[in-house]
């Protein structure tokens, strides 16, 4: 394999990850619907959160629902997921869907004139200072019109589709009831 094919293998992940990582993840929160209005105390950034496919075997109850469609790709649903989980203090993630579905977008663009620019070069003879005669170049533009047919674009993206439930483990203390003076909004 040669230098520059490796290197452009070693490369494209880390834009790929710093196009997803360009994206606010506190834009998602809005997906996250409580079960209830019981808090929970947030986690930190690099707490573990586990994502299970079945309800976990301990004692737990659900506090709220997270359903998000998105086109940025699966990384950046995972991450949303995650980061949703623990801004609710969640100790787990149940995913109860999963799904991927490609979708067409079609534009009609519809047909139109356009003026394009060209400069052109023309040869003049002039008389200079000293009476001599000389050819001396001037460049002028002039706009050259061209039509536009209609035309129909269809671009593809892949969608994906998670739905999960956010638990905590039963007998956790809420961090207040909604309305009183003790509640600590999650940043």
């Amino acid at each position: 394999m040669r230098m520059g094919a490796l290197r452009s293998l070693l490369i494209l992940p880390l834009i790929a990850w710093a196009a997803v990582g360009c994206v606010p993840l506190s834009e998602t929160t809005v997906f996250y619907t409580p079960a209830s209005d019981r808090v929970y105390p947030p986690k930190g950034k690099r707490d573990p959160v586990p994502v299970l496919s079945e309800p976990p075997a301990w004692p737990h109850q659900v506090i709220g629902r997270f359903a998000l469609q998105s086109d940025r790709g699966y990384p950046f649903v995972s991450k949303a997921l995650l980061y949703n989980a623990r801004l609710q203090g969640a100790d787990a993630v149940v995913v109860r869907k999963v799904g991927f579905d490609v979708r067409q977008t079609v534009n009609q663009i519809p047909a139109s004139w356009e003026s394009i620019p060209q400069s052109n070069v023309m040869y003049q003879r002039v008389q200079n200072t000293q009476g001599q005669w000389e050819t001396v170049p001037q460049v002028y533009t002039t706009y050259v019109p061209v039509f536009r047919p209609e035309r129909t674009v269809v671009s593809e993206k892949q969608w994906s589709d998670v739905t999960a439930e956010m638990v905590v483990r039963r007998g956790k203390v809420p961090l207040a009831a909604p309305g009183t003076a003790l509640t600590v909004m999650p940043r």
